[in-house]
């Protein structure tokens, strides 16, 4: 399942913390509100795409479920 994550604080990186370990789970897009911070998130998960825009997310055809 490809999963986006609408959240890039500390409850998000908690998030991202457990589903790294759920075996078939891929965190394709990740937003938050300052693209910087939400970039470096995503950089130490090996998350492929940052956005500040939930609406660029949704549009993206590699997201099967959000979580927010």
């Amino acid at each position: 399942m490809r999963i986006a994550l609408a959240g890039a604080g500390a409850f998000g990186e908690k998030h991202l913390d457990g589903l790294k370990n759920i075996v078939g789970v891929t965190v394709t897009s990740l937003v938050g509100r300052r693209l910087d911070a939400t970039q470096a998130i995503a950089d130490k998960y090996g998350i492929d795409h940052a956005t500040t825009e939930l609406a660029d997310t949704l549009a993206r055809d590699d997201v099967d479920a959000v979580i927010l």
